[in-house]
């Protein structure tokens, strides 16, 4: 049997057999936003988790209350330990990255080997036809075709991929995530899907009043011409537990003047001071605003508090009596200064039963909301329990009869807060005046402190979603990639939100756990897509959803922070967890963790994603298309001439491999995104490295240079230095004009510059080789001689043109791109 009252952390699975007010925070297990009420009623044997008000789950905390439970599991037979069971099922697997690289090593070994076989095999039989084979001609020719093989492989593939991958987690982690498996920086890069939670993550977390429904000071005739009560309604600006914000009139840019609120407001939120057990803390080293307490009571609290900074209003001239005669700043401490100066002393606490809670306290003169009124009781609770025992309402600052337009009124504001997915609590109170001679007035029954109460209004609040958000959800959008939220949460609280952030649009689908489990996988499968909203789902639908889209080929990321989502981060493409309200659990099973929990963190995550990848892509595209004209012209020409007419020697070959592509093409690895990184549709993940616009520009290499070399080298092959010479230079120059066009691959070099570091790395390597070639003996290990100015002007123009070319060919890919069907959004 284990005792459980307010803050203990429930031990183990246990059924409730006593509940007083029982509520527990299961948010880590269920994605509840709210704490849960419990009580010993039997529930359905089919029942969800979420839905089993009768159970204390181990890992879930008590915030109110007090009750006995009947431990029914531990361990591994827990709801906990059945999700850790699920995540060790879960495999892990490769990432598209590590697939591209494992295609491209292996296409890299098979062409390096075939050309050492066959030009070395090739050259020593026609050796072999002539009769002149010897030991020295065999071992040049191997270190001949080695050399090739050389120039053939991007040597430096390993280092640019984990450099550029490095850098990439060196940037997310300054944008709030950090990466815990290296390949998943890439993954965000092509990622079609999100799959994220509510709670915390396209909301604050914290619930903040939004809205005060109060009645005018209209004539009470004239509201019952009208067939209603004359309501007025009050938005409350600000969000969070941080006490910034103000009150406005509904409707309204900002305070109507700088004169107090009226007297109906001050009075309800005083009543939503008084009548509240939760505390506000200030920041500490997060910097965060917490609670202590119930976040709904919570919210009460920093709503009056904001009556200190009306939102364009005057802080001094509109705070009400009762806070600012109190000498202090608006902070943690403001509220409990409050309940000094009216204290309580008597209380009927709330309960599942009940669905109310009243307090009774002595009044300071400058909190009385009624002349003369020096003690008052305050109920908060339900809308219809409240109602039911109120008999007048507060208007204009004036008590008057509670009449059926009234009644009728607030039902109608009830309704209208509920379909805005607005938790709606409403307040009262009871003036009570004591005998002055009577210091101690005889105690208030139950049903004394709770009838006959003045109605003061209703207040409206929920997990507000963050301001980011909607902009976030709007880029996915943009890009191609399709939001989707799934929450425990009720169904109304969850579309309201994915409602007013973007993610439910008209004609998309509402799916909650129990319609989910009535669909078989291939029904499911044929509408997964058209699904923008999962509500009161369990671990296990998130699992099975994130199965759906992947057996789509989608490539999905799965936010998350509590262990109930564990399976689902595991399995998804790549896992995100909350770094703030996340449990160890979620972030253990992720790849990557919002320092944040901030959705637009993860946005900011795809876009550096997708900048590694295009980075990747462009070194692969520039070694490339070098060492293809490599490999042709010098391979070729000794398939057709003979070893005797090297046009490169060996060392030459090594030296334009090893140290002018080693450079420029870890600059290519750090460029700066293109500017267009974030109008694109999310890449296929099946998709090759070798795309169509990275075998354009290594066609353009075959229809032109390799060409245009063998003509320069066949032209001056009477004087093998001289071609050497030309053959050595124009190789370095082309290479370098490359680097400089590859800085992208779609703009010209007007709308992305190159930059510095690609810029030094060029001017490094070309003041290099002038440096190297002053000194004879490098000379003659090149096989090569200082070159004349016929040499200069051959190497300039053959650069241009390679630039133009280039210039050109991204104008037809950016021509084509623009011509092709724009993607669903």
């Amino acid at each position: 049997v284990v005792l459980l009252e307010a803050g203990d952390r429930v031990p183990a699975d246990a059924r409730i057999v006593e509940a007083h007010a029982l509520r527990c925070d299961e948010a880590p297990l269920t994605g509840e936003s709210v704490p849960v009420g419990k009580g010993t009623d039997p529930v359905s044997e089919d029942a969800g988790t979420a839905d089993r008000r009768n159970m204390a789950f181990t890992g879930t905390t008590v915030t109110y209350g007090r009750g006995r439970a009947v431990v029914t599991a531990t361990g591994m037979e827990t709801a906990f330990g059945q999700i850790a069971r699920e995540v060790a099922t879960v495999e892990t697997v490769k990432t598209p990255l590590e697939k591209r690289t494992e295609e491209i090593g292996k296409w890299l070994g098979i062409i390096a080997l075939t050309i050492c076989v066959l030009v070395a095999g090739f050259s020593i039989a026609r050796e072999a036809v002539h009769g002149s084979v010897d030991f020295a001609f065999i071992v040049s020719m191997i270190m001949f075709a080695v050399s090739l093989a050389v120039a053939a492989v991007p040597e430096a593939l390993a280092a640019i991929v984990t450099g550029a991958l490095a850098i990439g987690m060196r940037q997310m982690a300054r944008r709030g995530a950090l990466v815990r498996r290296m390949p998943a920086v890439e993954t965000l890069g092509c990622t079609t899907v999100i799959c994220t939670d509510k709670t915390g993550t396209l909301t604050r977390g914290e619930m903040t009043v939004r809205t005060l429904f109060t009645f005018s000071a209209a004539p009470p005739e004239t509201a019952e011409k009208a067939g209603e009560a004359a309501g007025a309604e009050t938005e409350v600006t600000g969000s969070g537990y941080e006490p910034r914000g103000g009150l406005r009139p509904a409707g309204q840019d900002s305070a109507a003047s700088a004169g107090p609120p009226p007297r109906e407001v001050q009075a309800l939120l005083l009543a939503g001071v008084l009548c509240n057990d939760a505390e506000l803390l200030p920041p500490g080293d997060s910097g965060q605003w917490a609670i202590r307490g119930d976040p709904t009571e919570a919210a009460l609290v920093v709503a009056g508090l904001k009556l200190r900074t009306p939102d364009g209003g005057n802080a001094a001239e509109s705070c009400p009596a009762w806070l600012a005669a109190l000498p202090i700043t608006p902070g943690a401490g403001c509220a409990l200064h409050v309940r000094a100066a009216n204290p309580r002393v008597e209380e009927f606490p709330f309960s599942s039963e009940r669905k109310r809670m009243t307090t009774v306290h002595d009044l300071s003169p400058q909190a009385a909301p009624v002349a003369g009124a020096d003690r008052a009781a305050f109920m908060k609770g339900a809308p219809e329990v409240v109602l039911a025992r109120c008999d007048r309402v507060l208007a204009g600052g004036q008590i008057r009869p509670l009449t059926y337009a009234d009644r009728a009124a607030v039902q109608a504001a009830a309704e209208r807060m509920a379909e805005r997915a607005l938790r709606v609590l409403a307040l009262s109170m009871l003036p009570l005046h004591g005998n002055p001679g009577d210091h101690q007035p005889a105690p208030l029954a139950e049903d004394e402190a709770e009838h006959g109460h003045v109605l003061l209004g209703l207040a409206g609040m929920m997990d507000p979603p963050r301001d980011e958000a909607a902009q976030a959800v709007a880029t996915c959008r943009r890009v191609g990639i399709r939001p989707v939220m799934i929450t425990g949460d009720h169904r109304l609280t969850a579309e309201a939100v994915a409602r007013e952030i973007g993610i439910h649009r008209e004609g998309d689908v509402v799916l909650t756990g129990d319609g989910l489990a009535a669909l078989d996988d291939a029904t499911f499968a044929g509408m997964v897509d058209r699904v923008s909203v999962y509500a009161r789902v369990s671990p296990m639908d998130k699992l099975r959803i994130v199965k759906a889209w992947k057996a789509r080929g989608d490539v999905v990321a799965m936010t998350g922070d509590g262990v109930n989502d564990a399976p689902a981060l595991k399995q998804a493409d790549i896992g995100v967890a909350m770094g703030i309200a996340g449990t160890e659990v979620a972030r253990e099973a992720a790849d990557m963790v919002l320092t944040d929990d901030n959705f637009a963190s993860i946005v900011n995550a795809i876009e550096l994603g997708r900048w590694i990848y295009d980075n990747i892509k462009k070194y692969l595209a520039f070694l490339l298309r070098c060492n293809i004209t490599e490999v042709a012209v010098i391979g070729g020409t000794v398939l057709m001439l003979g070893p005797e007419y090297l046009p490169l020697l060996p060392a030459a070959i090594l030296y334009i491999n090893l140290a002018t592509d080693g450079l420029p093409a870890l600059a290519l690895g750090v460029a700066p995104p293109d500017p267009d990184i974030m109008d694109r549709p999310p890449r296929d993940p099946r998709e090759s490295v070798f795309t169509w616009d990275v075998k354009t520009f290594v066609l353009l290499a075959v229809c032109l240079e390799i060409p245009l070399f063998f003509a320069l080298f066949l032209h001056d092959l009477a004087d093998i230095g001289t071609a050497r010479t030309e053959m050595f230079f124009l190789f370095i120059i082309v290479e370098m004009v490359i680097a400089l066009n590859f800085r992208s691959m779609r703009f010209g070099i007007v709308q992305a510059p190159p930059h510095g570091w690609l810029l030094l790395s060029i001017v490094w390597e070309v003041a290099l080789v002038a440096v190297l070639i002053q000194f004879a003996p490098v000379r003659e290990a090149f096989g090569i001689h200082m070159p004349d100015g016929r040499t200069m002007g051959i190497i300039t123009a053959f650069g241009a043109m390679v630039f133009a070319s280039m210039e050109a060919a991204k104008v037809f890919i950016r021509r084509r791109l623009a011509a092709a069907p724009p993607q669903p959004d």
